[in-house]
Order: C-alpha cells, then structure tokens, then sequence
C-alpha cells in the first residue's frame, strides 16, 4: 500500500491458510500488501509455509523452520526489521545472539512463539511462560517488544521480570502503557499478541501489526472468510466447496457464472444466487449499490443531519467524555471535550444539549450503529445527569446510516467488514491517520482518570472528528449509489398485486450476469 509510513506484518496461523483456497490467500496478499508475512508457530508447518511461499509477494518466515541460525533478522519494510528466534531453546544457547539482534537500531521486536501466557484460575495468578530464558537474553533497563502467536492478537501488557531469575516485578495492563522500564536491574518485556483470536473465527482468524522504529503501533484482526468467495454474502464454507467442484473458486469467475447456473447449485436458488452476484460486484468495483427505492436517512431534509460520534471510557462508560458533531451544511466540526475533571459527566453532555437545542434546534442526528452505542448511552446519562433536557433529547430525530444500509438491507458495502472506518476506507476516504481506535482512546482516558497523565488532547479529537467526516463520506457515497436493476417481471407482479416491489434486487434469471449488469 502507497503513502504509508512503517511496515505492515502479516501474522498467518497454519490453519488459516490450510484449506483455504489459493484464490482467497491471493485476496488477503492483494487486500493487505504486507511487507512481511509470519508463518506462526510454536509447532513446525512446512506445508503451510510452502503454500504462504507460494502465493504471496513478500518475504515469508516461519521460525520453527530455522535451522541453519535459530536467531534471525527478517527485514520488514522502510529499514526496518524484527528478531525472529527458533523458539525458547534459542534463548536458552544463544542469548548473546538474541541480544545481537536486538542491538540493531532497525529492529522494532523479537519474535518467539514459544511464548505465552499460563491463567491458573483457581489462585487468580498468570504466568509468563518462558520468563527465565527471556530475562537472562534480554538486555536489562529497557523494554522489549515481543511478539508471539501464542497470544491472542490484542493482548498487550508489559511484564517487568527480575534480570537474574525472571521472577515477576510486576505485570502493567495498561494497553495505553508508555512502556518504561522498571529499573537497570529488571528486563521488561512488552508482550502483544498476534494469534488468533479467542471467540473470533478461532484460528482462521489472523493478524496485521502495523510496526513503526519505537515499536508495533496497532494490530487489526481479520476473519479468513472476509476474503475471496466467502467474503460474499451467502457464500459459507460448504457453499464455497460446492463451488469449487464447479471450478468457481473467486469472484470474477463467480460473476462469469450464470445466476441460472448458481441457483443450481444445492441450497442456493435463485434469490441466494442473485444476492451473490450483487455482493461479488460491489466487492470487485469498491462500489457500494443501493438494493431498494427507500431514502436514505433525512435525504429529502432541507438540511443534512447532523455527522455525531461520541467517545468513552470504556464500553460500560462512566463517563462520555468526547462528542463530536460535524455539520455538512457548513463543512464545520465542533468537539466538545472534558479536559479537567473526569469524574464531572454532566459538564459536556450540557454543552452539547446547549449547542443543539439552542442553536440547532430543528436538525436532526447521524450515527454509525448508534441505536447500539451513541444514542443509548447519552440517552441514559442525559436522563441521569441532565434530566430537565431528557424530554428534549427524546424529541430530536435520530438516524443510523448503519441500520438504514445493513440491518434493513437497503444497501450492499463494499468494506471486509462493516465497520465504519473499514467502509470508509473502501470508499476511498483518506483519515488523519491518528492511529487510534476506540479502545485506544477509551484506555487513554482511564488513564487520565487514574493519573492525571493528559492525553494527547488534538490526536484523540482529531481521531473523532474522523468518524464524523468519515460517516459523511459514506452517506454521500450511499446517496450517489446506483440501485441494483429489478427484474421487470417481478416489479410488475408486485404491482399488480398491489405489494411492495422497493427490495426486488433481481436481474434477469438466466442472463449471463456480470460487472455491466450494474
């Protein structure tokens, strides 16, 4: 990918690249352009290996596979690179050669799937495995990056070990963490996660990790069906072998295929084959389509909503301390922000409800899944805190783009998931590249309330005013949409039968349908 500072790092599982056809690793090579791709661990798998080899255009490592060096630099992308050891043996008899490694200036991480993490329910305790090697291989009085696919992607804590014994100092959870070490007497590992994730796909799930010269900046996490035929709606896993028996293995050859053909298929018809054409060109041309006449959310207003996004400390808040309001009349953003006393909810959420019904008192809101969020919860602390505006805040109008596209399928998106900066991206919205997400800005603000540490106060206003701007972008996107063309047949049965035809999304049954149907 153009224009990107750092080196992208691909973290692939053995068992999501087993059994997944070539077709859908080309997707993820073409989706993601990693600079590097890792084979992870702890176990040896040269069939996986062989097959990332074979399809992707980066340089692929795999450490259980090193024999010739159990401790290696794998260069990365932009002077960077990372520490990759065979496993914690290589730790153990080769600790000056890990030290090495980790001395070059353009080394952001080691690399060991050996190690992880140990929970012992019964005496509330977790352990680190392999603490003794990491501490007598790690140089002491400064932090180490370490990452492992033995941890679920996510995971991010600093572990503080005695530099003789790696007996455990102490173990911060801040994910925000500044990362200092705990003492010229102590290695302090930094421990973050690119395994698969626990309730997410299980191990077809895999990881990006986004690294930069002082370390990993972020790690996203993908679902191997968000690529290639099974990224299609309707398409699973067996839908996706019968297919292939067919020879039908990616979405161009899909959109080469007949619906007639398609709804042959066992439990597939006509309807399911039709939502797979549609869905497999939006998918293909980066462009969304409207399946039905209804409007989008206040499209026929005199004046647009209001772009609103709200910031917490946590997905249980006890406070909503950022929200944001891009009006696209004016192209102006306004933020509203507790910056002195977070145990004070009220102060902002009476700011807004004095901006919007004072100055704004005819228009109506905009969200991204807000009826799950945004609106529930200044719903519940306006009611709290500011009950002499509940009534108020009931009366405003409120729209969800998402609801409006996805939970009543008015629209087909082109995103790999529908998350609001994923469908952003996909339509081609370019973002302050703060390099935050909402967990991030919640554990910035926990912080704050502990501490007193501010925060950066312009990144994480900047980083809300870009879902704004970002929820703008695709309503404009959805407005301009075509709709998919209706089967005149079914338009006109509807209408003789006086029923509503506005979600008909059919062509022509055994019409070769392709990218030009649209």
């Amino acid at each position: 990918m153009t224009g990107r500072d750092g080196a992208r790092l691909l973290a692939l599982p053995p068992a999501a690249v087993l059994g997944r056809p070539l077709a859908t690793l080309r997707d993820v090579d073409a989706t993601v352009e990693p600079d590097a791709v890792w084979v992870l661990g702890p176990s040896r798998n040269p069939q996986a290996f062989a097959r990332v080899r074979r399809v992707f255009d980066a340089p692929a490592f795999h450490p259980p596979l090193e024999t010739a060096d159990p401790v290696s630099r794998r260069p990365l992308a932009d002077g960077l690179s990372v520490a990759a050891v065979q496993g914690a043996g290589a730790l153990r008899a080769s600790p000056e050669g890990v030290s090495s490694a980790l001395c070059d200036s353009d080394a952001v991480s080691l690399v060991c799937d050996d190690v992880a993490t140990t929970t012992r329910p019964t005496a509330l305790e977790t352990t680190l495995e392999h603490a003794a090697e990491l501490a007598a291989a790690l140089p002491a009085g400064r932090t180490t990056t370490l990452l492992t696919g033995s941890v679920p992607a996510g995971y991010d804590e600093l572990w503080h070990l005695e530099d003789e014994t790696g007996a455990v100092r102490a173990v911060d959870h801040d994910p925000a963490l500044e990362c200092e070490p705990a003492g010229d007497d102590c290695v302090s590992v930094r421990v973050r996660g690119a395994g698969p994730t626990e309730g997410y796909g299980g191990s077809t799930s895999f990881a990006v990790l986004e690294c930069a010269p002082d370390g990993v900046a972020a790690v996203d996490t993908y679902e191997a069906t968000d690529f290639g035929l099974e990224a299609v709606a309707g398409i699973g896993p067996k839908t996706a072998a019968r297919l292939a028996e067919r020879g039908v293995t990616t979405r161009e050859a899909l959109l080469e295929t007949s619906i007639e053909t398609l709804a042959d298929c066992p439990r597939v018809g006509r309807d399911r084959a039709r939502e797979m054409h549609h869905h497999a060109t939006v998918l293909e041309t980066g462009e969304p389509r409207r399946l039905t006449d209804e409007s989008l959310p206040g499209e026929n207003w005199s004046q647009p909503p209001l772009c609103l996004d709200v910031e917490t400390d946590g997905l249980s808040p006890t406070i909503l301390w950022q929200v944001g309001v891009y009006d696209p009349a004016t192209d102006a953003y306004r933020a509203f922000v507790e910056r002195d006393d977070p145990d004070d909810p009220a102060s902002v959420l009476e700011a807004v409800c004095d901006w919007l019904l004072g100055v704004h008192p005819n228009r109506a809101l905009l969200t991204w899944n807000g009826w799950r969020f945004d609106y529930r919860h200044l719903g519940a602390f306006i009611a709290r805190h500011l009950p002499y505006y509940a009534d108020e805040w009931e009366s405003i109008p409120k729209f969800d783009l998402y609801l409006w596209a996805v939970g009543d399928e008015n629209a087909l998106l082109p995103g790999r998931t529908n998350e609001l900066a994923v469908v952003a991206d996909a339509l081609g919205y370019e973002d302050a590249d703060t390099g935050l997400d909402g967990a991030q800005t919640a554990a910035a603000y926990q912080r704050f309330a502990r501490t007193g540490e501010p925060l950066e106060w312009d990144r994480h206003e900047a980083y809300c005013e870009d879902d704004c701007r970002a929820l703008w972008h695709v309503y404009e996107r959805l407005r301009d949409a075509p709709r998919v063309r209706q089967d005149a047949s079914r338009t006109a049965a509807a209408g003789s039968s006086g029923s509503d035809s506005s979600r008909s999304t059919a062509t022509a049954d055994s019409e070769q349908t392709g990218l030009g149907d649209f």
